[in-house]
């Protein structure tokens, strides 16, 4: 494509995940407000690792070196990767794909996990995805 600049997917990513944060503290602060536990899941860490990535690799390093370095460009796949993935890993942890949702936790009178068997799952995949993405890119 002429004229194509990796740069130019940089604000999208961003914005992406500033949104998808932005909605699940807003979802904790709720729980909070109700006297709930709350917590950062995995895929809230990894999206925020993921920002603080961007952030460094695909605009301050662009804006010193007047360049868009490999890294960069790894960067920025895998940063769409995992964002891609992150409402999957979202209904894992909520078990959205299970018959017994959360009740299986419930009904046998445990508390809510901080990582389920299904959003530990969709993390494998999505970070395997990931490392493909960044193998390809870097070719």
């Amino acid at each position: 494509m002429q004229g194509y600049s990796p740069l130019s997917w940089v604000p999208t990513l961003l914005a992406l995940q500033f949104a998808v944060f932005g909605w699940r503290i807003a979802r904790e602060i709720a729980l909070g407000d109700e006297r709930r536990r709350t917590w950062l899941l995995l895929s809230d860490l990894v999206n925020l690792c993921s920002m603080i990535a961007v952030v460094c690799l695909c605009v301050i390093v662009p804006l010193g070196s007047n360049a868009f370095p490999v890294e960069s460009r790894v960067t920025l796949g895998v940063g769409y990767v995992l964002i891609c993935f992150t409402p999957l890993i979202i209904a894992g942890h909520y078990r959205l794909l299970s018959r017994k949702g959360r009740r299986i936790y419930t009904d046998a009178g445990r508390d809510y996990p901080w990582l389920t068997g299904q959003e530990s799952f969709f993390a494998l995949i999505a970070l395997l995805a990931a490392m493909a993405a960044a193998y390809f890119i870097a070719q």
